[in-house]
């Protein structure tokens, strides 16, 4: 009896680590897909003010993924700050978006863990550009 208690437990705790870990992940990929689609937004904005909008809430994204993971996004995407400085002008072009889906591709292979999944969220979001 006293054996099953403890092989209980020892499941229960073991799948708890588990579960926590897929969903801080899950967390940071949907983080990283809505940088992505601020991005978007921003290379689709009629004007400089819609641009700048969305930049400034990709820029919070990002920061709040820096915080989250414990690893700064913006210091392994070589020139993101450009780019989005680039885009909050209102005259971003695809180009630019495919510059940054670059970056995060050669960040990505040397992220781990939650970096990883916030990655592969901004690519997702990326991806949905036109």
């Amino acid at each position: 009896m006293k054996t099953r208690l403890v092989a209980l437990i020892g499941i229960v705790i073991i799948a708890s680590v588990v579960m926590a870990g897929c969903s801080t992940q899950a967390r940071a990929e949907r983080k990283g897909k809505h940088a992505g689609d601020q991005i978007c937004k921003a290379k689709d904005a009629r004007n400089a003010n819609d641009a700048q909008r969305h930049v400034r809430r990709a820029r919070n994204d990002l920061a709040d993924l820096a915080r989250f993971t414990g690893h700064d996004v913006r210091e392994d995407i070589r020139d993101l700050d450009r780019n989005l400085d680039q885009m909050s002008r209102g005259n971003a072009t695809q180009q630019d978006v495919n510059a940054i889906v670059r970056s995060v591709e050669n960040a990505r292979s040397s992220a781990h863990g939650n970096a990883t999944a916030a990655y592969d969220g901004l690519l997702e979001g990326l991806a949905e550009c036109d």
